[in-house]
């Protein structure tokens, strides 16, 4: 079936998939103001946020701001929510660091401010689906960024989850974390025009000269995606193996079968 979509749209790739290369990443607003609010964090600040609904690219975003750290002078850790509590987290951030944390948080703490102390690159730690993580964990954060040195930022935590994270951050023993937090952003769905520009750079991606997308389709993708970058990938890609089946050579709105789960 891959090779019937592919010949019969003149594609020299599915379009709409997860595997897109950095450099033909569609800029969206969003993108390009989280990006900047990211490169400026990474050097100076201790923790940031950024939140938004499931599918609006909070990963593509930190994939690509990380994709341009320097390595010679940062080194990135992902770490994943379901994070138990402080002692899972700081053993975590040691193996990111590639040392063997010590089996009590007694004496991992000590050994995780030593090699943060002594490291010649700064830790860039994503907190990918935070609102998941213990609430220890979570508040253990706030200390883990405290040195003899203030006056220096010596590693930095990137929190990022869906927008339930900062109604977690609310609670009044988060104070002192949320402190910590001076740049945040919450990411919003694109508008019509920016999906409809999304959608012809997702062709354009995949070498597609012509039209394939009727201005009504664009238009009832938006209305069913709600500007959401996932759900506008998933209605495409279906409307064009849809297409290739009936032979299509332009998708219109009456084209869009419901793809209701």
């Amino acid at each position: 079936m891959r090779e019937v979509i592919l010949t019969h749209y003149g594609f020299s790739r599915l379009p709409f998939g997860k595997d897109i290369v950095e450099e033909k990443i569609f800029h969206t607003e969003e993108l390009t103001r989280t990006a900047a609010m990211l490169e400026l964090g990474i050097e100076s600040e201790d923790v940031m946020l950024l939140s938004g609904p499931i599918g609006c690219g909070k990963s593509l975003i930190i994939r690509h701001g990380l994709a341009g750290l320097d390595t010679n002078r940062y080194q990135p850790i992902y770490l994943r929510g379901n994070i138990s509590g402080e002692g899972e987290l700081v053993k975590a951030l040691l193996r990111g660091m590639k040392i063997e944390p010590p089996h009590s948080l007694g004496k991992a703490k000590p050994a995780f401010f030593s090699a943060v102390e002594e490291s010649s690159r700064k830790p860039v730690v994503v907190l990918d689906d935070a609102q998941d993580i213990a609430e220890e964990a979570l508040i253990s954060i706030k200390a883990l960024t405290n040195f003899d040195s203030d006056s220096q930022n010596r590693i930095t935590f990137i929190l990022t989850g869906q927008p339930e994270l900062r109604t977690l951050l609310g609670y009044s023993h988060f104070d002192s974390l949320r402190a910590r937090i001076r740049l945040s952003h919450h990411l919003s769905p694109m508008g019509l025009e920016e999906t409809a520009s999304y959608i012809d750079h997702g062709l354009e991606v995949a070498n597609r000269k012509e039209k394939l997308f009727s201005d009504s389709a664009k238009m009832e993708i938006f209305k069913r995606s709600n500007g959401i970058a996932r759900q506008v990938n998933r209605i495409c890609y279906n409307a064009i193996v849809a297409g290739a089946i009936e032979k299509k050579n332009l998708i219109d709105s009456t084209d869009l079968h419901s793809d209701e789960l």
